[in-house]
């Protein structure tokens, strides 16, 4: 550390003082690798004075005059804690002051601060998915423009979010991707960009390097080229999405797949898991195809299919990594993230309270409302943030109950009440008891 350099967040460190229901809380997350960082109180009063106008020498001073103590006894200390934080790619220094002081902690005045947005920059899609809970395709009549997503991010960035999944329908086909996608890096957020990876080329990953995507997602229903174009409503749409795989693994983007099971593929997840193996693919999801948009009854897998395909999940799981068995935890929620810290905001501007919600569930637009203020005092939206899980007569007694949260959006959709039952999420810690034994 140098003594005569100018202390300063760096670009990437989300810092911010929340004033909750329970009292302020002070979050500093490194939005690139996402490792939470906790301060203590002298920590944070250094921080707060980082801002890129003051030498570590003044600082030293401005804190001897606040709480008057010799600054020779305050060195030592300085020194020692900004060390640290420098270590931990918490802070940076420049070699000249800043002509402007930028802010260190953002002041986050939301009851419910919101962790996880998703957004999506457009409803245009080039595949036909027969799940999509979107019916993506067309654009929406009136979309959002570049300058509402601007400022929804930054409305999105007060209010806590400090991690944004950019998605559609298809994302690439909103020519503003990557603009939204730097814009939000700049917030800071960490991006993630969720994409059917078959029009990626090499202009694009170049683009996305600029604009600091740190993570893609994207969708593999099955290694047999056949029932995947089936589901995705395209011939070549397996091929074209192992290529764009492939240009973002070169490119050293970490990619998580998710797999869609549903009546055409309920058979197919072993391979697919082999499959995954053999190109790296470690970091992925398993879901069943949800009753909305494209998803009918005829695609659907009961909650019995879905388990059985679980239970061959983890017996692969077990075989192949036996080293690496999952745990599962107690939550500290008694209920979903629904409307608390979680939303989703489509490509029109409508308001869904968690990224499993469809439009059914829609309780505003951005475009009518102050979305701060729309947060914290919408009845529908407190309504469902007081939906616990050991309030579900179905869930109260379970043996599961200390681990599981339940979906609300899923049992909407199902029985279009509001509740938290949900057979799809039992299926996942039945199989996993099954597999591994009791969830500890």
């Amino acid at each position: 550390m140098t003594r005569c350099g100018y202390p300063v967040l760096k670009e990437d460190i989300f810092f911010a003082k929340i004033q909750s229901p329970s009292g302020m809380q002070i979050k500093i997350c490194n939005t690139t690798t996402e490792k939470d960082f906790r301060p203590n109180p002298a920590t944070v009063v250094l921080l707060d004075m980082c801002v890129g106008t003051h030498s570590v020498d003044e600082i030293i001073d401005i804190l001897s005059e606040q709480c008057g103590e010799p600054r020779e006894e305050l060195t030592g200390e300085v020194e020692k804690i900004l060390e640290l934080l420098q270590e931990k790619n918490i802070i940076t220094f420049k070699s000249t002051p800043l002509a402007k002081r930028i802010p260190a902690a953002k002041k986050v005045n939301v009851r419910y601060p919101i962790e996880f947005a998703q957004v999506e920059v457009t409803n245009r899609c080039n595949l036909s998915c027969v799940h999509c809970a979107n019916d993506s395709g067309d654009p929406l009549p009136d979309e959002l423009t570049t300058q509402e997503i601007f400022s929804l991010i930054d409305t999105l960035s007060s209010m806590g979010v400090r991690k944004i999944l950019l998605t559609g329908g298809e994302p690439l086909l909103n020519p503003d991707i990557f603009k939204i996608a730097e814009h939000a890096r700049k917030s800071p957020m960490h991006v993630i960009v969720f994409t059917n990876a078959t029009l990626i080329t090499e202009k694009h990953i170049k683009k996305f390097k600029k604009a600091g995507v740190n993570r893609f997602g994207t969708s593999i229903d099955s290694m047999d080229e056949d029932v995947h174009d089936t589901f995705r409503g395209q011939k070549g749409a397996l091929k074209r999405a192992l290529h764009g795989i492939t240009l973002l693994q070169k490119a050293g983007f970490p990619i998580e797949v998710n797999v869609s099971i549903a009546q055409i593929n309920n058979d197919h997840l072993v391979d697919i898991l082999k499959y995954f193996k053999e190109l790296n693919l470690t970091n992925y999801k398993i879901a069943a195809v949800r009753f909305s948009g494209r998803g009918i009854e005829s695609v659907v897998v009961s909650p019995e299919e879905f388990y059985q395909v679980l239970v061959d999940q983890f017996t692969y799981f077990k075989e192949e990594f036996p080293e690496e068995i999952p745990h599962v935890y107690p939550g500290e929620e008694e209920g979903c993230g629904i409307a608390r810290d979680i939303i989703l905001i489509k490509a029109d501007g409508t308001i869904l309270p968690c990224p499993g919600a469809t439009m059914d569930m829609a309780v505003g637009t951005i475009r009518d409302v102050n979305l701060e203020e729309f947060w914290d005092n919408n009845e529908t939206l407190e309504m469902l943030r007081n939906i616990r899980i050991g309030k579900d007569s179905t869930c109260a007694e379970c043996r599961f109950l200390a681990f599981c949260e339940g979906c609300v959006a899923n049992a909407f959709l199902r029985e279009r009440r509001f509740r938290c039952y949900d057979p799809y999420t039992c299926a996942h810690y039945r199989a996993y008891e099954k597999v591994f034994g009791t969830a500890t």
